[in-house]
């Protein structure tokens, strides 16, 4: 299942869900859910391509790590940009065969970009999937 043709937002979470207070003593908030998000990164057509392993569901106040697994030939890696344009995580480049994550709080709803920043793999190859996240 490929990120760029999945509804922006699928119900159901196949991965592990734990409620959680919303706000801290120190009055910093903490996420509503946490839970890993796999993804698999592909690079053997010439759209280079994010593909989800989990369903997807972002809502606002979730903490989503997110865990690719390099099923390439290339090394990848996998940035996260807000609505507003700014990056909010950005995982490690991972290697043929190797995995990487990055873990990101999802504070405002709108259309998130994932990005592969490794040579011209977004500006060539078209790596980059757009999520959505909801209000909770």
């Amino acid at each position: 299942m490929n990120l760029r043709d999945l509804p922006v937002a699928v119900a159901g979470l196949a991965a592990a869900v734990l409620p959680l207070a919303a706000c801290a003593s120190d009055g910093v908030a903490e996420p509503v859910r946490e839970y890993t998000l796999r993804l698999r990164a592909d690079d053997s057509e010439q759209e280079y391509s994010y593909i989800a392993v989990d369903p997807i569901d972002l809502r606002v106040g979730d903490e989503v790590t997110f865990e690719f697994d390099n099923t390439g030939a290339l090394p990848h890696d996998l940035q996260v940009v807000d609505p507003d344009g700014v990056e909010v995580g950005l995982a490690p480049i991972a290697g043929a065969g190797a995995t990487t994550s990055v873990t990101v709080l999802f504070d405002e709803p709108g259309f998130y970009r994932l990005n592969c920043l490794v040579d011209d793999h977004l500006t060539a190859h078209a790596m980059q999937a757009i999520v959505e996240v909801t209000d909770a």
